[in-house]
Order: C-alpha cells, then sequence, then structure tokens
C-alpha cells in the first residue's frame, strides 16, 4: 500500500488525462476522414460514383432524376470522389455527427448532361 501512494497522489494532482468532451471539442486534423457532400448543381447522373462504390452507399435514379446518399454505410474511402467527371462530390474534413436512426439523403440533379464528343 505504501508503494501505491506516490501514484496515487500524483494521479489526484494531474487532473484528468483525458478530454473533457462536451466542453473541449477536438478540431478534427489536416487529411481527416470526415464525410461525403454532394452539389446537386454539379450532378450529371452519369452514375460512376454509384458503380465504384464498394459500400453500395450511393443510388441513382435516373427516371426521378434522383441521387440517394446511405451515410450509414459509407466507409469514407473518397472512391466516388476521385471518380466523379463533373467533381459534384467533395470530401469534408469535419466529422458528420452521429444518429441514431439510418437516414437516406436524397438529392435532385439539377446539373447539365454531359456532352458526349462527336
Amino acid at each position: 500500500m505504501p508503494m501505491m501512494l506516490p501514484t496515487v497522489l500524483r494521479n489526484l494532482l494531474d487532473g484528468p488525462a483525458t478530454r473533457l468532451y462536451p466542453i473541449q471539442v477536438r478540431e478534427s486534423f489536416q487529411n481527416a476522414r470526415g464525410h461525403v457532400v454532394f452539389n446537386d448543381d454539379k450532378c450529371t447522373l452519369c452514375s460512376v460514383c454509384a458503380l465504384r462504390c464498394p459500400a453500395d452507399a450511393i443510388s441513382i435514379d435516373k427516371e426521378n432524376k434522383t441521387l440517394s446518399f446511405h451515410p450509414a454505410r459509407c466507409i469514407v474511402c473518397e472512391v466516388c470522389v476521385l471518380g466523379c467527371p463533373s467533381d459534384a462530390i467533395d470530401l469534408i474534413y469535419k466529422w458528420r455527427p452521429p444518429f441514431s436512426r439510418k437516414p437516406v439523403e436524397v438529392h435532385e440533379a439539377r446539373g447539365k448532361k454531359p456532352r458526349t464528343p462527336m
């Protein structure tokens, strides 16, 4: 017991070793994988992102001109961002707040159709 006394006193006087989360929020570091954001004005519904997504988090309905994104399935691998020919997908370096239900984001594409080469 006397051997532990210096350790106990040091732990009491040093304070907490962890961050007090709700009060002290950690800033995300550079190149952290945050979450994916879609730009409806640039999207042409080419479906490259849906074909490349390994988690099947993106689905495209060309009849209704909508893109459905399941953020709970997304593994933030950045494959859809790198594959988008119209730069309609961005990666934000801030983490998404936690959610209790699995949401589905539905985006209506308003971008111009890609031109076909002659």
